[in-house]
């Protein structure tokens, strides 16, 4: 397959998703390499199921990190990237708990020629196999791009649909190469019914971020991200 090139952080934000997070780490312990991957978690406020439940015991084969957000924002899961990445290193693929990077496809990624001044954009497939559209918020990036470009802006934190700042920032910085046979899983509710929240209202709803005349305001004016990590926080593993 070549030769291996990169190690590679998985990086999620997590939110009363136990049992997705339980099929992950049941493909992560099909991983080969495991000293090319580490995973970092950050448990956004759950209270239902927190994700040190589903951790405490795991043993997958390489590192995971679970950090802890105390702050109960709705749609923080901008804010939990940001948490992430302030102790990520070197490369990471960064994406939504119903995002799933099968083993196969691992083991093509840390063997790419990667490039520090671009970020890659997986293809996707639903887990039955079919081809799906590319996520727009997923990413596998060097993590000092990812902070070149400000990180997300926490501004937006307790609404949906607020990265599109986050996407053009680094759009503006650096070039986008799509991956041709590297993808990852889509797993709907339908599959996994707590693979991503209910709990909040998305498009139509108080929560979406074009309710908000102020952000959609700061949204227009293209204004640069305030200073990230705006809650509390602590490290559980």
């Amino acid at each position: 397959m070549g030769k291996i090139k990169n190690h590679i952080t998985l990086v999620y934000a997590y939110y009363e998703n136990g049992g997705m997070l339980d099929h992950h780490l049941e493909e992560w312990s099909k991983y080969k390499n495991k000293e090319n991957f580490s995973a970092i978690i950050v448990d956004d406020c759950s209270h239902r199921d927190p994700a040190e439940n589903h951790l405490r015991d795991a043993d997958v084969g390489f590192p995971i990190s679970l950090y802890r957000i105390t702050t109960d924002i709705p749609w923080n899961q901008n804010g939990a990237r940001n948490l992430a990445m302030t102790f990520a290193d070197g490369w990471c693929l960064v994406t939504d708990m119903d995002h799933m990077l099968p083993a196969k496809n691992a083991e093509r990624l840390i063997r790419y020629s990667l490039n520090r001044n671009k970020h890659y954009k997986p293809q996707r497939k639903l887990d039955d196999g079919s081809k799906y559209h590319q996520h727009p918020n997923t990413y596998v990036l060097h993590r000092d791009l990812y902070w070149d470009a400000g990180g997300y802006d926490e501004a937006f934190c307790g609404y949906y649909g607020s990265d599109s700042t986050f996407r053009r920032q680094l759009k503006n910085i650096s070039r986008c190469e799509d991956f041709d046979k590297i993808y990852v899983n889509l797993f709907k509710r339908e599959v996994i019914p707590d693979a991503s929240t209910t709990d909040f209202g998305r498009k139509n709803s108080k929560y979406h971020v074009s309710n908000s005349e102020e952000l959609s305001k700061r949204r227009r004016e293209h204004l640069p991200p305030i200073a990230p990590l705006n809650f509390e926080w602590h490290k559980v593993l």
